[in-house]
């Protein structure tokens, strides 16, 4: 289940995304020849600028879509939003699909804002099926298949955007997504409600009892994993209110962490979307720095199988303290080797090497970390509110990467991502808790309680506090 809803929801996201970013000769000649039609002649200065709005226009509608996200899930349901969102993302790509039959490259805009729109939902109720559907051994995995599916779609993407295949032919190319947006639509009709949000927010325990047999199969223990579930709302309050992230100080404290995580992702973006670039300003030759992207995002799709792995066998502490310190060493290399033209290609190897270290362990955890870290009813509203900080700081790196890089070289990725990541590390090490077997009530109270992890015996004793 897991891997088809990964594909279903990076299909749209990481597969356009990367499509397009290689098909931009297609898309650049698309928009000469439209506006050649309606009598005016663009520059190319002109053409990357439209094409820059085309691309940014992503960014703006998930942050927008982040902040109005949460109401449909936590109303009318995980497989509701689900259905929704996947219906209106496959509809995005018809539209984008469809502008490039007309002379009017803004409704191609206007597609992929709709698509936008809706992506943080569509990838919040995802993390939500895998949170709500497993037990807590198999969390961990199925959370790091979100990582796997956006890197395996991105490399897909990458492939067929070339010329040699669709680069050329950009309707087929964004129409794509739209055979696999409709199958997967079929798919969530066949799946159930996830058994948690049926017993905490439905309250119906018949419901939930089935739903959890449907996912797990019919067990002794299902009766207790549902008064486990119904432990998660015991101490919040039966109405919950957005505010109560920034008011209630263990929530609060959970945002925050969520939010550190995602930070240490951020040389990721600009790595992969920039590679060609960012390889060719530390003197690699553009015949060698044109392969970056494609060897990154192989790396990433081997690495993320490797994650799988570390994830069901190590704890995520230490996954992430290690993979991530390993990381920014990683990225420092880049930073130093490449102000020295003779270590160039020292210093790409503190790229690909950092991309190693986030498909091991910093994407698959820090991702989907938020899901864990609060009860169900903040679920949905935490994690879109997290993906929409994380997205103004992946705009604000992105736009800063070049200038600076223009300006001050390799050194500047030192203060744009190391100094900062290696801050939310030392918070990371003092106030993380381990998620990996715990319930979300455990790692509510370790929250509270100003602790990384419990001694069996305080689980144990938290086990206990069943709902009657």
């Amino acid at each position: 289940m897991g891997c088809i809803l990964t594909c279903i929801t990076n299909l749209f996201s990481a597969f356009t995304h990367t499509s397009i970013n290689t098909a931009v000769d297609g898309v650049d000649d698309f928009l000469k020849e439209s506006y050649r039609k309606r009598g005016t002649s663009l520059s190319d200065a002109q053409i990357s600028l439209i094409r820059g709005v085309y691309n940014s226009v992503y960014y703006a509608g998930q942050v927008l879509g982040a902040v109005l996200g949460p109401h449909l899930p936590d109303k009318y349901g995980r497989k509701k939003a689900y259905i929704v969102t996947t219906i209106m993302m496959t509809i995005s790509s018809v539209i984008q699909a469809v502008a490039t039959l007309t002379i009017y490259p803004e409704i191609m805009i206007l597609g992929r804002f709709v698509g936008a729109f809706f992506a943080p939902m569509n990838d919040t109720v995802m993390l939500l099926y895998c949170q709500e559907t497993s037990t807590p051994k198999m969390r961990g995995v199925l959370n790091s298949l979100f990582s796997f599916g956006y890197s395996a779609m991105g490399l897909i993407g990458m492939i067929v955007g070339m010329k040699t295949i669709l680069g050329n032919h950009l309707t087929i190319l964004l129409m794509i997504p739209v055979p696999f947006g409709l199958i997967g639509s079929f798919y969530l009709f066949y799946l159930r409600e996830t058994p948690k949000w049926l017993a905490i927010a439905k309250k119906d325990r018949e419901a939930a009892r089935k739903a959890l047999e449907f996912y797990q199969g019919k067990k002794p223990e299902n009766e207790r994993i549902l008064d486990e579930y119904l432990n998660e709302c015991k101490e919040e309050k039966e109405k919950k209110s957005f505010s109560d992230l920034f008011t209630v100080p263990h929530l609060r404290k959970a945002l925050f962490l969520g939010n550190i995580c995602l930070l240490l992702q951020l040389p990721y973006f600009s790595f992969l979307l920039s590679s060609t670039y960012l390889m060719n300003q530390i003197g690699v030759p553009s015949h060698l720095s044109a392969w970056g992207s494609t060897i990154i995002s192989t790396t990433l799709v081997l690495s993320n199988l490797v994650a799988i792995f570390l994830i069901k066998t190590f704890n995520r502490r230490s996954l992430i303290l290690t993979f991530s310190s390993l990381g920014y060493i990683c990225v420092s290399l880049f930073a130093i080797a490449g102000h020295f033209p003779s270590l160039k290609y020292l210093a790409a190897s503190g790229m690909i090497g950092f991309m190693l270290c986030f498909g091991f362990a910093i994407g698959p955890i820090c991702f989907p970390i938020t899901c864990e870290l609060v009860p169900l009813q903040y679920r949905s509203s935490a994690i879109c509110l997290a993906i929409s900080i994380n997205s103004i700081f992946i705009v604000a790196a992105n736009v800063a990467i070049e200038p600076l890089m223009e300006t001050f070289g390799s050194l500047s990725t030192l203060f744009l991502f190391v100094l900062p990541c290696f801050l939310c590390l030392i918070y990371i090490y003092f106030h993380l808790p381990e998620t990996k077997d715990y319930e979300t009530h455990e790692i509510v109270q370790m929250i509270k309680e100003g602790k990384t992890s419990l001694r069996k015996n305080d689980s144990d004793k938290s086990s206990k506090k069943v709902v009657e």
